[in-house]
């Protein structure tokens, strides 16, 4: 009987304890990524800066000051088959991002592509495999497209992950001087640039640009900033410029007389990088120059002096 009692009480203690160890094991903690901003300012912004023609972005500014809309997909690299997608605008004022995914989601390798500004992809069926348009059908600048993609080991210890958004595009800045009175109105057509983006940074074949804007009044010095795919390595991209005055614009005259034109230059775009373009207008036409490294060099027709 003694015996028993020592067995019963062996058998308690162990669904005792049994239960002890059952309620300490914690649930899989879900698949949790931070996205951060990595390009807030463009690489030469400081040099820019000191010429007085742009101001460096607050780096402590919110997530949404940077990227306004998020487009993302979360593929089982095993299966190739995408398991989590999502498109949502940022509204929050925090300086990060959060995606959690499903805690039932199996522990395993996924990869992760991440697009800012890109509310959709026309006719593109997977944001992962299909490349991003920045240029809509060659005119107007592109959108200040971000970017991320990366393989996420998944397992119990490794749940938490940081990623950094980059940026896909250049910037051009353009100053004009001393412009004739009464101009109201640019013109840029940039000849080879990249017009597509696809996962990972791997940019599609050249394409022309036309950009057009009214100024809204007349004036003898105008800035502009347009966002632009960067130039094939090794390759440069040809930049044309027109002013005009189109107060004085007759409807059904041909051509335009009272515009004036810059002769092509060659530019480099490159990502997350100022290009930057100064048009001094005097009697013999335009003086072109560029920035580089901080000072300013003259430009001829098609290269640099």
């Amino acid at each position: 009987m003694e015996k028993f009692a020592k067995i019963f009480f062996l058998a308690l203690c162990m669904v005792a304890m049994a239960g002890c160890i059952r309620d300490k094991i914690e649930p899989c903690p879900p698949l949790t990524v931070t996205l951060e901003v990595t390009d807030k300012n463009w690489f030469n912004i400081d040099e820019v800066a000191a010429e007085g023609l742009a101001e460096p972005m607050d780096e402590n500014l919110p997530f949404r000051e940077f990227v306004q809309s998020l487009s993302y997909e979360l593929i089982d690299v095993e299966t190739g088959d995408p398991v989590a997608s999502g498109v949502y605008d940022v509204t929050h004022d925090g300086q990060t991002e959060t995606l959690s995914f499903d805690g039932a989601l199996p522990f395993g390798q996924y990869e992760l592509v991440v697009w800012g500004n890109v509310s959709s992809i026309p006719g593109k069926s997977s944001l992962s495999t299909d490349g991003v348009m920045l240029h809509e059908d060659g005119k107007w600048g592109a959108d200040n497209v971000y970017h991320y993609a990366g393989i996420l080991d998944y397992n119990y210890d490794s749940a938490f992950y940081s990623a950094g958004l980059e940026r896909t595009v250049g910037c051009l800045l353009v100053e004009a001087t001393e412009l004739p009175s009464g101009m109201d109105f640019s013109i840029k057509d940039v000849d080879g640039v990249h017009g597509t983006v696809g996962k990972g940074f791997v940019y599609d074949v050249p394409e022309s640009v036309h950009t057009e804007l009214d100024w809204g009044a007349d004036a003898t010095s105008v800035k502009t900033e347009t966002c632009l795919g960067p130039t094939p390595d090794g390759d440069d991209a040809s930049l044309t410029i027109k002013f005009r005055d189109m107060d004085l614009y007759v409807e059904g005259e041909t051509g335009w007389p009272y515009e004036i034109a810059s002769d092509p230059v060659d530019i480099t775009m490159e990502r997350n990088r100022m290009t930057v373009i100064k048009y001094n207008y005097e009697a013999d036409g335009f003086h072109i120059m560029i920035l580089v490294n901080g000072q300013w060099e003259q430009m001829h027709q098609m290269g640099i002096d």
